[in-house]
């Protein structure tokens, strides 16, 4: 059976943040999100479902978004990721995207930014 709406899986410590995050992406049709606290439990959460785009913070407890990234690629190649982070930099953003982010965003994220990057991530695949 074919899925039709769109699963965006959050990699965020920050309660109010992942809120935030799963309301702005659930006000679009035909997008569902998940969420996880840190790098870790993203292993795991992956287990289960199947997602069309990752979004991770750097800084969080145990496992860093700059952590996890490499393996994400490398176990789910197809899938985008949205580094989010508080505390940017030039290098920072050089080493997220060498690592194999397919986007980087300082925080206060500018949500229409975040809708335009998740409409070229998935095109064709739900209304942005």
């Amino acid at each position: 059976m074919e899925r039709f709406r769109k699963r965006v899986l959050v990699v965020e410590d920050d309660r109010e943040m992942r809120s935030l995050l799963k309301d702005f992406i659930e006000e679009e049709d035909g997008f569902e999100v998940d969420w996880v606290g840190d790098g870790s439990e993203a292993f795991l959460k992956l287990l289960g479902k199947d997602f069309d785009l990752i979004i991770t913070d750097i800084r969080m407890p145990g496992l860093s978004g700059l952590d996890i990234i490499p393996a994400l690629k490398n176990q789910y190649p197809g899938i985008p990721i949205i580094v989010i982070t508080a505390f940017g930099s030039a290098e920072t953003n050089r080493k997220a995207l060498a690592r194999g982010a397919n986007a980087y965003l300082e925080k206060p994220i500018p949500l229409e930014r975040l809708r335009t990057l998740i409409h070229e991530f998935l095109p064709n695949r739900a209304k942005c």
